[in-house]
């Protein structure tokens, strides 16, 4: 019985680099403004509708007060948006709106699909990349191209390949059965 590890999965394409990482990242941040404007909308247009506005300008008082309420209340919305769609198009297809337009893909480093534990980790690294855009920045010098939030997450993000060549496969899928392929012949 043999003891040796098995070798580490070569994961097929190039890493994204930062300035494609920094362009999907502002996409998806402009979505999500979007997402939260409307939001903001919907819920002023219901408070307006029964008096609500009316009574909390009255319980919050002075225009500066109510400023700072709104203020807080759109960086709230801001903040589970922003986490929701994060997470759910990692975990779902690696890939947000935004990474999908230019052609990048988040998975594990073993090339699998984010899990539940990899999505939170690299959400709350995100925040932490963000203190003087260090972890952010990092990516131009890591040989993996891996910020501050990809290593804490075990994460990497390269280029994708088309859906049609793929069919939908995870890249590890796809090197084992060229690795299968090449064993064969």
């Amino acid at each position: 019985m043999s003891t040796e590890k098995p070798a580490p999965p070569v994961i097929l394409g190039r890493y994204a680099g930062f300035f494609s990482r920094a362009a999907a990242y502002i996409i998806d941040r402009l979505i999500i403004f979007a997402i939260v404007f409307v939001i903001m909308l919907v819920i002023n247009y219901f408070l307006s509708l029964f008096r609500i506005d009316q009574w909390l300008a009255a319980r919050v008082g002075s225009t500066t007060n109510q400023i700072i309420t709104t203020l807080l209340s759109s960086i709230g919305i801001t903040l589970v948006v922003s986490i929701f769609y994060d997470i759910s198009f990692w975990m779902l297809s690696g890939q947000t709106p935004g990474k999908r337009f230019l052609g990048v893909r988040v998975m594990r480093a073993d090339g699998e699909r984010l899990k539940l534990r990899n999505a939170i980790l690299r959400q709350i690294g995100y925040y932490i990349s963000t203190i003087l855009y260090l972890g952010f920045i990092w990516i131009l010098f890591d040989n993996r191209r891996q910020g501050f939030h990809d290593k804490i997450a075990g994460t990497i993000v390269t280029y994708s390949w088309p859906e049609g060549r793929i069919r939908g496969t995870f890249i590890i899928e796809r090197v084992q059965r060229f690795q299968d392929r090449r064993l064969k012949s």
